[in-house]
């Protein structure tokens, strides 16, 4: 043994060098401001407040009414009540509510596609902010109040029959039927549908179109080769924001429709109001947004295969091959000489546009014309004269429905605001997929695509549950119902928008902070919500139109002495409506153009416009 060996030290066990770092939890205070932690009250607000009602209606579907007195009863489950709602009682009404959505939706397409197409491509790019903010103009007008506006032009002693009679056409009898459902279905969405069509075709590109001119291709053949293939997103989106919410609609039949013109929403309201029959009017909430769903899924079926059929068929277009010769049929493109005649086209287009315009404002201008009638009815105009505003304005019913229509509209856009700007900022900042955001991205959607007639029966159970059950005070009171209910869908379309305008953020900006040792806090503050602003007010502008407009959730959540201003015009339809309605609904119009105007104001300030506005709406 050599000195050496004998002065070695012993040999000690060390760990492998590719074992896992641990790696430390960052602080808690940036786990709470990381992406992550923005999202954690939208998840606990979303679960509270719709998945676990939702999971109760469905409980209650699967129960029975015991007797006259009480709504329902779980004690004996069974499927007896799906039976009853798919059979022969209610399946016409189930039947032509998706009759008068399939229609509407193809109605509103048909009516869309050429004015958005003249918006975003025909249009003057200088007037076209005018144009975009006419659109938003009626789209923010209350609801109820247009279609209220639709059933004073197709009243048999309204304006427009007057008119028809004196030329001796007769009488019009067109009000409560279906084709006044229709033509009020058509009115009240077709916004919905102009939106994401107009983005689309507007973010289709100025130079593809003109390559496709430059090629010798007419109108035509641009619009069906190049316009109308890239815009497929766009119609995709609109026959969704279209076709989901009308087949809930409440509000348009009730008031224009008549026995043939009952949609399903008036079906599942009445269970619940008039029978007090809780488990069958859950089974046909379920149903109706099982039905919703088949559709839904039918419908991107039947959507893809003609995407693939046209691509194939009319969008292939032929080139020649190595030897000179194409691989098929394809008609020459010939040059065509410079008009010099009328272009009908274009006058056509513009017209179509100056129609839809008219069409939109039609109901509105009518309300407003109305407003200063002076006669007891508001459908019969007798004279000109400012008594109904006095009298609105002194009537102590209209005024608490306005007071409370607007502090329940500003506390739920608020709480909507905060709820959904977080979890927009979160779900926008994390650049990859994770399971909180995926996860929430679903619910929302789920949230985004259920009637409101499902929200409104959902809420109702859940709330006396916690109210009356649970005896939780604040369940009860009407104020904390209406806002925590609007919140919730309102919230959606908040997180929706933000995480647009997030992610469209460079992401350079947030790194370059990090880089300066910016805590997430500060990066949040002084990088993030700046630049997300123009989202947030958007949103914040939605959520509190959407609350003036709700009808179907107020008309279930309310309480006695907190009677939102529609749902106090709402119980006046079938009654008699008196030009004191007209008066305060055109003063309500009033201060929703003051809102638009001021938020029109901050985001020009902010570098946007009514064009940017319309992108993250649509």
């Amino acid at each position: 043994m050599t000195t050496t060996d004998t002065l070695a030290p012993t040999p000690q066990h060390s760990e492998p060098d590719d074992k896992p770092i641990r790696t430390p939890k960052p602080p808690l205070r940036q786990r709470l401001f990381g992406a992550g932690g923005l999202t954690f009250p939208a998840w606990a607000y979303i679960v509270f407040f719709f998945v676990i009602p939702l999971a109760l209606v469905i409980w209650y579907s699967f129960g029975y009414k015991p007797d006259q007195f009480t709504t329902y009863a779980t004690d004996r489950l069974s499927f007896d009540n799906y039976g009853e709602a798919f059979g022969s009682d209610y399946r016409s009404t189930f039947s032509n509510t998706l009759q008068i959505a399939v229609i509407g939706v193809l109605l509103t397409l048909l009516i869309g596609i050429p004015f958005a197409y003249w918006l975003a491509v025909k249009s003057n790019p200088r007037r076209r902010p005018l144009y975009l903010a006419l659109i938003i103009v009626p789209f923010f007008t209350n609801f109820l109040v247009r279609t209220i506006g639709w059933q004073i032009t197709l009243a048999p002693s309204g304006w427009l029959s007057s008119a028809m009679q004196s030329m001796g056409l007769g009488e019009l009898g067109i009000l409560y039927t279906r084709a006044a459902v229709q033509i009020g279905v058509v009115y009240n969405y077709l916004p919905l549908m102009i939106f994401p069509l107009y983005v689309a075709m507007d973010r289709a590109g100025l130079s593809l179109r003109e390559a496709s001119r430059d090629l010798g291709a007419n109108r035509w053949t641009t619009f069906f080769r190049i316009t109308l293939p890239l815009a497929s997103p766009g119609i995709a989106s609109g026959v969704l924001l279209v076709f989901i919410p009308l087949m809930g609609d409440y509000v348009t039949p009730s008031v224009l429709g008549g026995a043939k013109g009952t949609m399903a929403g008036q079906m599942i309201a009445a269970q619940f109001e008039t029978a007090q029959n809780w488990a069958l009017g859950s089974a046909m909430t379920v149903s109706l947004m099982l039905v919703v769903l088949l559709c839904v899924v039918l419908a991107g079926l039947v959507i893809r295969a003609i995407a693939t059929y046209l691509d194939k068929r009319v969008f292939d277009v032929r080139l020649p091959d190595a030897t000179g010769q194409k691989s098929g049929p394809l008609p020459p493109l010939t040059m065509k000489p410079l008009r010099t005649q009328f272009d009908w086209y274009t006058f056509a287009i513009k017209a179509w546009a100056v129609i839809v315009f008219l069409f939109l404002f039609l109901p509105i201008v009518v309300i407003v014309v109305y407003s200063f009638n002076t006669g007891r009815l508001l459908q019969q105009f007798d004279s000109f004269g400012f008594t109904a505003y006095s009298d609105a304005l002194t009537n102590d019913t209209i005024v608490r429905s306005v007071e409370v229509s607007l502090e329940v509209g500003v506390l739920s856009a608020l709480l909507a605001t905060v709820l959904g700007g977080f979890a927009g900022i979160g779900i926008g900042i994390s650049r990859r997929p994770r399971w909180w955001s995926v996860g929430l991205l679903g619910l929302l959607t789920v949230t985004l695509v259920t009637p409101d007639i499902a929200d409104a029966v959902a809420f109702l159970p859940w709330y006396v549950t916690l109210g009356v059950d649970g005896g939780l005070t604040p369940f009860n009171n009407g104020l904390f119902r209406l806002v925590i209910s609007h919140a919730v869908v309102s919230m959606v379309v908040v997180t929706f928008i933000v995480r647009a305008r997030v992610a469209s953020l460079d992401p350079a900006l947030e790194e370059a902070a990090a880089d300066l040792y910016a805590s997430p806090v500060a990066r949040l503050r002084h990088v993030i919500l700046p630049a997300a602003m123009p989202g947030i007010i958007a949103g914040m502008l939605l959520a509190f139109t959407f609350s003036l407009d709700d009808v179907v959730i107020s008309t279930f959540v309310q309480q006695p002495g907190y009677t939102p201003w529609p749902v106090y015009v709402f119980s006046n339809v079938r009654v008699a409506l008196r030009p004191e309605v007209a008066a305060m609904s055109t003063l309500m119009l009033a201060l929703t153009l003051v809102v638009l105007a001021v938020s029109a104001a901050i985001l020009r300030r902010s570098g946007e416009d009514s064009n940017s506005m319309v992108k993250m709406l649509g």
